[in-house]
């Protein structure tokens, strides 16, 4: 076995490898230092770059452990970033949330529109992603990754009404690990841009594979986890930790286990319908298990489907 087949640590079918193989030249594109894929563990674990947990994440986050926490305080706190400010209000005033009036301030916003809970969980999301520095455009570029986010958290929410009482995750776990659970390329797009424009080449360049084994072939390592590690040097709470770990895992069992479950469906269904990260969907045998482990019926991912159909209609005739 050469070099360019020892980075997949799940053998998996003998065609991947040799598609992989095949599209390597054209893939890297990068020059002679950069061309053969990598473990890039150690120089993310070792990076002075790592960025800092933003001031207002960590203002946000005392917030939520404060007992006494209410709209008004969330409403100061966001106030004090403008594009976290101006992004709750487009929020509120879109036709997913449907406010009988416009919404013109951000504690209008939180009290009228959103509530604590969603608000606080959409402001925490944007806030933790603002640091990293990545293209806004491209395959997994900033914009690609809020889309994607945003319509998991749309999938979420959806399926999660239809879950019984005791499997459903608490109010505003859902929106935060919806936004957040694909961080890890932006974070190797803001400490090894190079690697990350490889890693985007190689997934544009397989359009048949799953994105695991794409990233473990490219670049030794899952968005995973690095998304875990990041989460896990910013101290965020231990439900996102999980989800960035194991979002793309449904056989996982554990702690938080409704809401990483959640964002495995959804994941899937927004590649099934085409909208996901890579092209192909990852193992979407999985899915009536899922569906039965979640206490939803055969129909749920239908409804939810139709659900984020919708909203996008409404969202395009207010654009």
């Amino acid at each position: 076995m050469n070099e360019h087949t020892v980075a997949v640590e799940r053998s998996g079918p003998n065609d991947e490898v040799q598609t992989l193989r095949w599209n390597l030249e054209s893939a890297t594109g990068a020059g002679p230092g950069l061309g053969a894929p990598g473990d890039i563990r150690d120089q993310i674990r070792s990076s002075e770059a790592l960025p800092p947990l933003p001031e207002i994440t960590r203002r946000l986050l005392e917030l939520r452990a404060d007992p006494d926490a209410n709209a008004l305080m969330l409403a100061e706190a966001v106030a004090l970033d403008p594009m976290l400010s101006a992004q709750l209000l487009r929020w509120a005033n879109s036709p997913y949330y449907a406010p009988r009036s416009p919404v013109n301030t951000v504690r209008d916003a939180i009290v009228r529109a959103l509530g604590f809970n969603l608000s606080f969980s959409l402001a925490l999301g944007l806030a933790a992603l603002s640091p990293l520095k990545t293209p806004n455009t491209g395959a997994l570029g900033r914009d690609r990754i809020w889309r994607h986010g945003m319509q998991c958290t749309t999938l979420m929410q959806a399926l999660a009404r239809e879950q019984p009482a005791e499997l459903r995750p608490a109010s505003g776990q859902i929106e935060l690990a919806g936004v957040t659970q694909n961080i890890g390329y932006l974070l190797l797009g803001h400490l090894l841009p190079e690697h990350f424009q490889l890693l985007a080449r190689f997934i544009q360049s397989n359009p048949g594979l799953a994105l695991p084994t794409i990233e473990r072939f490219a670049i030794g390592v899952e968005h995973t986890q690095l998304g875990g590690w990041l989460f896990e040097a910013w101290e965020m709470p231990e439900a996102l930790q999980t989800v960035q770990r194991h979002h793309h895992n449904p056989a996982y069992r554990g702690e938080h286990e409704s809401l990483v479950l959640l964002a495995c469906l959804a994941d899937q269904l927004l590649e099934t319908r085409g909208d996901g990260l890579g092209a192909r969907p990852s193992e979407p045998e999985t899915q009536p298990e899922l569906l039965a482990r979640l206490g939803l019926g055969a129909h749920a991912c239908e409804h939810a489907l139709s659900a984020l159909a919708n909203c996008e209609e409404e969202a395009t005739k207010t654009d």
